[in-house]
């Protein structure tokens, strides 16, 4: 049963974190375009580097729980 309770935790800190986040980003980028006065446009390649931006942010964040691996073992 503790098992489930701070994995329930994490998912609702998690989410709520996520949409914040994804809040406070549309905000931005509707601010930008609309300060521009130009419709907004997203270029192939800035979506790739979004992407991949966003890939090692969730790579990060996998590895938040793993052992140093530039320690030695034994030490």
């Amino acid at each position: 049963m503790n098992n489930l309770d701070w994995r329930t935790r994490t998912f609702i800190v998690g989410g709520a974190i996520g949409a914040l986040f994804g809040i406070a980003s549309a905000y931005i980028y509707v601010r930008s375009v609309e300060k521009r006065g130009e419709p907004p446009e997203l270029a192939p390649g800035d979506a790739v580097g979004l992407g991949l931006t966003a890939l090692g942010l969730l790579r990060q964040i996998a590895s938040l729980n793993e052992p140093d691996k530039t320690k030695k073992k034994g030490h």
